[in-house]
């Protein structure tokens, strides 16, 4: 316990470990460090990117005069140097935006935080879903509509977003969307307290002054990392791959490379029958720099098809397992009101993408609560375990998401009895991956068809137009 209360400890020195940064790159070779201590030959795969990065006080507005809160710049939007960028405030609504009404003004745009059914996002094995409703950021900025792309060739030279529907104290270092190419036009977030102001500022068409003083990094660098433990029986030829990833905001997210040297030194101890592999991924929260479609993991599979695919010529991938997010809290410890050693935990959630798998999950994993797991929705497969479940292999992925889970806080709520519990079920789960007689009995990874895919996808669209109607 003390191990693990370190390495949160140290998470939290280090600060947000925005990919390729300077935090970022030292967590890596740290974990580097302690795999090659426990006698492995660790192998690097270096990514080479532009990095996009604004300082903390990098990001500011002002409105005819008045400073107005900023709660996080929007990543990877652009620039307008220490002296900003000044015109007047111009209101965007609707699904559809309409930019050019807003040309050669700073466009004001509201993002609900929406709340969503599960059913629409998961699927269930046995009827049961770890929790009924989804009000996560991270989603509501993917579906916001907000297209910066869109907004700059329509003549637009800045975007503040208004949180809607999401706590200040929440609001505050999100860093989304994580997923979007550079944009080449600034935009940041304000929390919801400043929202009805600024709306109505924007209507007026009061003058303001954003500044997003960021910085572009042509050759910036990161290195997925990697290391192979042996099988020494007689499925040597199968391999268990076992992925994390290193870059996060926070020390929930990310806080899985904890599991992973866990299980890389149970391995180094423990003979087993088939291969391990362990995976450092570098690139989730930069998935453009790494790859042109899927997770960070998926330009790793792409790279080292002989330690899954049965047709490079070695091994072929039997299970894998995925560690993102652990002993998760409902609440980041700063939040008001909230008393760091309170215990509300954040529902798990916990992944099994063949019903085989789902019922050995139920029978050892111990974590927050019994187990629910779930199976992969048509449309997605939260987190880096949705390479595997693309790719066949049978695995376990554990990916829960607390609101602030994207959010860059030296305060996000980590519960290490939790921690300690879900690292051990993973152990369990690692030596009876290693060890099963029969390959079978991990089942058959079953991707939904494309009618599955066609009919989730029109239930979210209606959920989504219902919403807008009211």
């Amino acid at each position: 316990m003390t191990s693990y209360a370190h390495q949160i400890d140290r998470l939290n020195a280090l600060g947000p470990r925005r990919s390729g940064n300077a935090a970022h790159r030292a967590l890596i070779d740290d974990v580097a460090a302690d795999l090659a201590a426990l006698g492995y030959r660790v192998e690097r795969d270096t990514h080479t990117f532009e990095r996009w990065d604004a300082p903390e006080r990098g990001a500011s507005l002002t409105v005819d005069g008045r400073d107005v809160e900023v709660s996080s710049p929007w990543p990877y939007s652009g620039e307008t140097g220490a002296a900003g960028v000044t015109a007047p405030l111009a209101r965007v609504s609707g699904h559809r935006k309409d930019w050019a009404s807003a040309a050669g003004c700073i466009a004001v745009v509201e993002v609900a935080n929406i709340q969503a059914p599960a059913a629409l996002v998961l699927d269930s094995w046995g009827g049961d879903l770890p929790f009924d409703a989804v009000a996560n950021p991270v989603i509501s900025a993917e579906l916001s509509g907000v297209d910066l792309t869109a907004a700059r060739a329509a003549g637009v030279v800045g975007v503040v977003t208004v949180w809607r529907g999401l706590a200040d104290d929440e609001a505050r270092g999100q860093y989304l969307p994580f997923t979007r190419p550079y944009q080449g036009l600034p935009a940041v977030w304000v929390p919801e307290t400043e929202g009805d102001g600024l709306v109505a500022a924007a209507r007026r068409g009061a003058r303001a002054t954003l500044v997003l003083d960021a910085t572009r990094h042509p050759g910036a660098s990161m290195d997925t990392v990697w290391a192979i433990s042996p099988g020494t029986g007689p499925h040597a030829d199968e391999s268990v791959i076992v992925v994390t990833h290193s870059d996060g905001g926070n020390a929930v997210e990310e806080n899985g490379f904890i599991g992973l040297l866990a299980l890389a030194r149970d391995a180094a101890e423990v003979p087993h029958d088939r291969t391990i592999v362990f995976v450092l991924v570098a690139g989730h929260l930069r998935i453009s720099a790494v790859t042109v479609h899927g997770q960070a993991t998926t330009a790793w599979l792409d790279a080292h098809p002989e330690l899954w695919r049965a047709d490079a010529g070695g091994c072929t991938a039997v299970g894998g397992l995925v560690i993102e997010h652990l002993g998760a809290k409902r609440r980041r410890d700063d939040a008001p009101g909230t008393d760091p050693g309170h215990e509300e935990l954040e529902p798990e959630l916990l992944y099994a993408t063949t019903r085989e798998l789902d019922e050995l999950a139920r029978a050892v994993w111990e974590g927050a609560g019994p187990a629910h797991p779930v199976k992969p929705g048509a449309v997605v497969h939260l987190g880096e375990g949705e390479p595997l479940f693309e790719n066949g292999i049978p695995a376990i992925a554990l990916v829960t998401g607390p609101v602030s889970l994207l959010a860059e806080t030296p305060y996000a709520g980590v519960d290490l009895d939790v921690l300690a519990r879900q690292v051990e079920s993973f152990r369990t789960l690692q030596r009876w991956l290693a060890a099963a007689p029969d390959r079978a009995a991990f089942g058959t990874v079953r991707r939904p068809s494309r009618f599955r895919k066609l009919l989730a996808g029109a239930r979210i669209a209606w959920f989504l137009s219902r919403r807008r109607q009211r």
